[in-house]
């Protein structure tokens, strides 16, 4: 047998070991507890997350330092255990690495709860900016269709337009508002509601964009807090099975804001919209602000929001039919002074 110097030998072995990891990284998902045939009689609700963590979410509170998608994360598990008469799907968007620099290893994680257990979990890789694999896990797995549904998204703002970089280790992939209005409406149900913990995204694009895929949607027009919204309020699930959306998103509406405002000093607004209502108004409002945007900048930047009040070329279609908005005004500052909030954000002008 040839002898290799040892610098060979050393390659070599590098080289076998990278091999192993590869296949050891992309290796297909596992089942942690095995899945009994569907038994859906007593599943009552589904709950999907997608909590984006291909970012910075690095914030402090009191002197203490949170990862904001992990805190979401542990949130979700722990209401996802305790929901008994629910499905739960937990769709975890980590950063993406590669092996070698060359081939993806799949870095996000999935978690499968039915009636309070962990039913599986597992690695995958995303197919695209925006929920391609998760709608695909998520269509592939459910129980059922016909029971009420309910989304939740975690994350920065979603853009506006798909020219802003949003996945920190994925650069190339588009996601936009456009993006996440089409994929809602690729999984196998029509969400009831829909809560976006993120920032500014209260917006009449965006609210538009989900009047065909959600009944009532949660969400800010201003900036958000890294703490995210409160969904502390989806044990009114268990407790009353009667529950109405609408109550349900008053509460967690309601929730979400006393917990903000409690040690926020800054501007606090969080919103509850009836898409069922807004849709009256909601095209022309859209096609007014669509005009805005080109006259103010062609494609807005991760700038704060303004209540849309304050722009005179969309204060004649505001309306408030179908919007309950919580606010509480800054402490300080410019802003301070401001008594109510029509519920819409709007791009600041540059």
């Amino acid at each position: 047998m040839k002898q290799f110097p040892n610098v060979e030998k050393r390659v070599l072995c590098f080289l076998i070991s990278a091999l192993g990891f590869l296949f050891w990284g992309c290796s297909s998902s596992n089942n942690v507890v095995p899945d009994s045939p569907h038994d859906v009689s007593d599943i009552d609700y589904s709950l999907v997350y997608i909590i984006h963590g291909d970012a910075n979410y690095l914030y402090h509170q009191e002197e203490v330092q949170y990862n904001a998608d992990k805190e979401a994360l542990s949130n979700a598990i722990d209401i996802a255990r305790n929901a008994a008469s629910g499905e739960v799907f937990i769709f975890h968007q980590k950063p993406e690495r590669k092996i070698l620099w060359l081939f993806p290893k799949k870095d996000r994680r999935y978690y499968h709860f039915r009636n309070g257990k962990l039913v599986a979990e597992g690695k995958y890789s995303p197919k695209d900016g925006g929920f391609s694999k998760e709608i695909e896990l998520y269509n592939s797995r459910s129980a059922q269709s016909n029971v009420r549904s309910m989304f939740f998204y975690f994350g920065h703002e979603i853009p506006t337009f798909s020219d802003q970089k949003y996945h920190s280790t994925e650069p190339e992939l588009a996601f936009d508002t456009q993006i996440f209005g089409d994929d809602l409406s690729r999984f196998n149900s029509q969400f009831d509601l829909t809560v976006l913990s993120t920032c500014n995204n209260a917006n009449p694009y965006l609210i538009n964009e989900l009047k065909h895929t959600t009944d009532f949607v949660v969400a800010s027009p201003q900036n958000l807090h890294l703490s995210y919204l409160s969904l502390d309020q989806l044990k009114l699930l268990e407790q009353d099975q009667q529950t109405e959306t609408k109550e349900l998103a008053l509460a967690i509406a309601k929730d979400s804001f006393e917990k903000l405002s409690s040690y926020l000093q800054t501007m606090v607004t969080v919103g509850v919209y009836d898409l069922t209502q807004t849709d009256g108004y909601s095209d022309e409002l859209t096609s007014k602000y669509n005009l805005y945007l080109e006259d103010v900048f062609a494609k807005p930047l991760f700038t704060d929001n303004v209540d849309c009040s304050s722009i005179p070329s969309l204060q004649p279609l505001l309306d408030s039919t179908g919007v309950h908005i919580f606010f509480k005004p800054a402490a300080f500052g410019r802003k301070s002074t401001l008594t109510n909030h029509s519920g819409w954000g709007c791009k600041e002008k540059e």
